[in-house]
């Protein structure tokens, strides 16, 4: 139902217009839109989206940006049905990124985590909102708002040179470049960007 920025899509990929083998069967409307796809703030699904419930939300990278999180959790457990499911990814707070965002990048000012992480959370400085959590804290969140949370585990750390990238060459930092990938694969599992939370609708 939902995709949040950054995850590749083809047109035709979610509604089903030039559809691939590999692809759900999806009508999102009760009536045909031009496109079957609609904006809306995430704090107000419930009035944009009337043709629920659902057995499966998936949020990624969306609510962290919302100025009440625990707004848009209750609007989506209104659009699942019991004992469906909620995808979430939000951010780490006990992340590389948070940590290297503080230590390296602001030389050390914890003491304003809050605003330096939301500074530079995104490729672009300046994010007005962004929101962090631990992992107690994101099933907290997911608890609080109607969901049995069953599985929470972190991924994600980005391993290239920004300046390389913004020009599509991927070459990792001097750091990344020596640690093999079992390694980096358990450094991701401890310490990545992304908190991926898994839950059912009370």
């Amino acid at each position: 139902m939902f995709v949040g920025p950054g995850v590749e899509v083809y047109e035709g990929m979610i509604v089903g217009e030039n559809a691939r083998s590999e692809d759900m069967d999806v009508n999102p409307t009760k009536e045909k839109k031009q496109t079957n796809m609609r904006q809306a703030n995430a704090e107000e699904l419930t009035s944009v989206v009337d043709d629920g419930p659902y057995d499966l939300v998936y949020s990624f990278g969306v609510i962290h940006h919302t100025p009440h999180p625990e707004a848009a959790l209750r609007e989506m457990r209104a659009l699942i049905s019991p004992g469906g499911t909620l995808k979430l990814m939000v951010y780490h707070r006990r992340s590389w990124k948070a940590f290297w965002i503080l230590a390296l990048q602001e030389r050390g000012r914890f003491w304003r985590a809050d605003e330096l992480i939301a500074k530079h959370s995104e490729a672009q400085t300046g994010c007005p909102v962004t929101f962090t959590y631990t992992r107690a804290e994101g099933r907290e969140l997911v608890e609080r708002n109607g969901f049995e949370v069953t599985d929470v585990h972190v991924d994600h750390v980005f391993p290239y040179r920004i300046p390389d990238y913004a020009e599509y060459r991927y070459v990792k930092e001097p750091y990344f470049r020596w640690m093999p990938q079992p390694l980096f694969r358990a450094f991701e599992r401890g310490f990545g960007w992304h908190l991926l939370i898994t839950g059912r609708a009370q």
